[in-house]
């Protein structure tokens, strides 16, 4: 007796030479645009999380305006400075700063490029920034000079029509900051979500066959035989038990016994119970969060192929992907659009996050252990002013020796008194 299910077409070549996946009367293509994985990376949950972890990450970082003078007089901020720390706190009526590094953040990831628009006023007569309005990445496409990686304008299209925002080819000023990550070509402008793809939508496509076996759906082809001949009467009684015993069936869940005799299956087809095992799935996720530069602990993937904690990994994520990866992409770019030429910058506050706090120990034990420096350095290894005292410039391994140096005179001139007084 036969008995089959449709089965899935085997993996094909589209005609861009990029490898697909098959689905029944589908075809999804593995190769993603960064573009596309702005509305397709919420396909896969691995994906998905590690873009809102990187994001949260990155929104609970303060930013904040410095001034590099060290004139006490001019340790204030300008107004055109001060402008800049107030849109950097509240970027516009309906943001705050958390939300707007959320969206640069994970547009970045995503996308590879982000774009902020900035509203621009005066104040008595030095220009200040007023707001900051995040811009889809979707919307806005880059005109270069010819054969150059000099971009003459931006262009937003959006339902009202296009905008184009030029960019002064002299200072590099626009109403558009543009936040990118550097590419060599166009070919490998990929975001790590167009890179993350592949494992990720293997990852959905095992998922959704799992719930294909849940449905009595599954694509198994396969062979049912016995070890008798048997009439086509007791075969026809068979294919009727069976039906009762698929899922949803009066029967199901059940013990079948038929014809009395010894049934067996030929698969015909891959087994997918071996796809569907822990490892290949834990392999997948393992493969998306290392594209991300996430911890796998972080994910809940058992084992410690990145850190050998879960302290470490919450520091090294921050340390090693946020900072690097993307804080200092966004950080840079402002600084160069907003604060160019001027003796403040941007500088980010790492102290307050709570998966630093070991990591702020161990640094104060390393400043303090360093005695080879002076007061004035150590405090600013930690981020502290320096301190007014002259005595605070002095290294404190030299401080150390003057003072011993200065007990063994006095004690030496104390020796002497005594031996003077004997011998009166």
């Amino acid at each position: 007796m036969g008995w089959f299910t449709k089965a899935t077409p085997p993996a094909v070549v589209d005609g861009n030479g990029s490898s697909v996946t098959s689905a029944v009367h589908s075809q999804i293509s593995l190769d993603r645009l960064s573009s596309q994985m702005l509305t397709e990376y919420v396909r896969s949950i691995y994906l998905w999380r590690c873009v809102d972890m990187i994001a949260q990450m990155s929104s609970s970082v303060a930013l904040e305006v410095h001034n590099n003078s060290n004139n006490k007089e001019d340790a204030g901020l300008s107004p055109r400075e001060q402008g800049v720390a107030n849109v950097l706190a509240r970027p516009n009526p309906q943001w705050t700063g958390a939300n707007l590094q959320h969206f640069v953040t994970a547009s970045l990831a995503v996308a590879n490029r982000a774009y902020l628009k900035q509203v621009r006023g005066v104040s008595g007569n030095s220009p200040v920034i007023l707001e900051l309005w995040p811009i889809n990445a979707n919307e806005v496409t880059i005109d270069y000079f010819d054969n150059s990686k000099v971009i003459a304008a931006f262009k937003r299209t959006t339902t009202k029509g296009i905008e184009t925002y030029p960019v002064d080819p002299e200072t590099g000023e626009c109403e558009l900051i543009h936040i990118h990550r550097p590419a060599l070509n166009a070919q490998s402008d990929k975001s790590p979500a167009a890179i993350a793809a592949a494992p990720a939508e293997v990852f959905t496509r095992i998922l959704q066959r799992c719930a294909d076996i849940v449905s009595n759906s599954s694509n198994i082809t396969g062979l049912l035989s016995t070890d008798k001949e048997l009439h086509q009467k007791v075969l026809d009684e068979v294919r009727a038990q069976l039906d009762r015993f698929k899922l949803n069936g009066k029967e199901s869940g059940g013990t079948m016994i038929a014809a009395n005799a010894k049934w067996g299956l030929t698969r015909l087809s891959e087994d997918p119970s071996t796809a569907l095992s822990v490892e290949i799935k834990d392999s997948l996720a393992r493969d998306v969060c290392m594209t991300f530069g996430v911890p796998t602990q972080l994910v809940g993937i058992p084992g410690t192929d990145t850190y050998n904690n879960l302290t470490n990994a919450r520091v090294g994520f921050l340390t090693d992907t946020v900072l690097p990866g993307y804080i200092n992409l966004y950080v840079a770019a402002l600084n160069h659009a907003l604060l160019h030429e001027s003796g403040s910058q941007i500088r980010v506050d790492v102290t307050h996050i709570p998966a630093m706090a070991q990591a702020r120990l161990q640094l104060v034990d390393i400043a303090r252990n360093a005695t080879m420096l002076t007061v004035n350095e150590q405090r600013a290894l930690l981020g502290y002013p320096p301190n007014e005292d002259p005595m605070s410039n002095i290294p404190i391994q030299t401080e150390i020796l003057n003072r011993q140096r200065l007990q063994v005179e006095i004690m030496a001139g104390n020796v002497g008194k005594e031996l003077e007084g004997e011998a009166a």
